[in-house]
């Protein structure tokens, strides 16, 4: 626990729907001495009632009666994604932290002007991208990073089911779409698993299951120099489940599925044999010569720590505010994050 004698960061939370009342709340019930909800913002009359009723804060219909609230020292951002960009630009012009939900911005130009503005207002934007802190995706790493697979040259990752969404996350003048959803967290993922700037890069948008106008399906492959490939899919089509996240190694491999990971690599306290190709004819029933290798098989049940969780983000959120602690998630990256998803729509119906 942080003591810290400022008392407990003041939030005033701006949009309650799926995210700010849905997730946010919920998740800074898990700080009671670290965060308080002081007010709260939204233009349905009965969210801002059920909040004040479970909160006790202020209630705002208007976003800049909120933020004339000298009261309120971190701005949350909750609201859609096509007023993130202009919500978190007022918030920092009043010298507010800012924490905003992903997507920072519609495209990469918006995400270019607010790094500038939070440059301008001494750094105070922080974008809540809260997949870098999921526990699953946190230990993967840690077992990639311990050398076990081996050199490892692809990744896949992946979300979806079957839906045929008809909110405004199915309408691209809402900033809807998948892209903008689930794929910037993916992005985050791969460009960390990544560790460089990819040098090549495939991707696809389609709609196969929204009855909107936005994309519900999207694939992006990132290559970069060393050989690593990493290849991304969030659908909105699919039908049958498969892992989350898939890793393979030239010595081992693993799958995330849920809190599970499976694990298959070549037990490293063992030396192969020395083996080398022939171009003499094999026999009739053998793809070159049998081999018993000395696999190891390992299944890993993935537990949430203070630093790894859902709600991870406020952890390190108030370390970075009231300790001057560096944020995991840089602006720089957040901002390469919208740079690979305006080059992934470029070109397509969804642009």
């Amino acid at each position: 626990m942080d003591n810290d004698s400022r008392g407990p960061i003041r939030v005033g939370i701006v949009g309650l729907g799926r995210a700010g009342l849905g997730m946010h709340i919920p998740e800074l019930s898990h700080y009671p001495d670290r965060f308080k909800v002081v007010a709260v913002c939204d233009p349905v009359k009965e969210r801002r009632d059920q909040a004040v009723r479970q909160l006790g804060c202020r209630a705002y219909r208007s976003y800049p009666d909120m933020l004339a609230d000298a009261f309120v020292e971190l701005v949350d951002i909750a609201t859609r994604s096509c007023d993130h960009f202009e919500h978190a630009l007022e918030a920092l012009k009043s010298r507010r932290w800012v924490l905003v939900e992903t997507p920072m911005a519609l495209d990469y130009e918006e995400a270019i002007k607010l790094r500038a503005a939070a440059i301008k207002a001494s750094n105070r934007l922080f974008v809540r991208h809260n997949y870098r802190f999921a526990p699953g995706f946190c230990k993967v790493r840690e077992i990639v990073a311990d050398g076990r697979l081996g050199e490892i040259y692809d990744i896949r990752l992946r979300r979806g089911v079957f839906q045929r969404r008809d909110d405004w996350q199915a309408v691209k003048r809402c900033g809807g779409g998948q892209l903008l959803n689930k794929g910037t967290h993916l992005i985050d993922q791969a460009l960390q698993f990544l560790g460089t700037p990819p040098a090549q890069m495939f991707a696809e948008l389609k709609r196969v299951a929204a009855v909107g106008d936005a994309e519900d399906f999207v694939r992006i492959i990132l290559r970069n120099n060393t050989g690593l490939t990493v290849d991304l899919e969030v659908s909105g089509g699919r039908i049958i489940g498969v892992p989350e996240c898939a890793v393979t190694g030239k010595r081992g491999a693993l799958s995330l599925d849920g809190d599970t990971i499976r694990l298959r690599y070549l037990n490293p306290a063992r030396t192969l044999t020395r083996r080398r190709a022939s171009v003499r004819v094999p026999k009739l029933d053998s793809f070159g010569t049998p081999e018993d290798l000395p696999w190891v098989d390992e299944v890993i049940r993935v537990e949430d720590t203070e630093e790894a969780s859902v709600h991870a983000t406020w952890h390190h959120l108030h370390a970075a505010i009231r300790r001057n602690k560096p944020f995991p998630v840089t602006l720089d990256q957040a901002v390469d994050v919208m740079r690979v998803a305006d080059l992934a729509r470029k070109e397509t119906p969804f642009a």
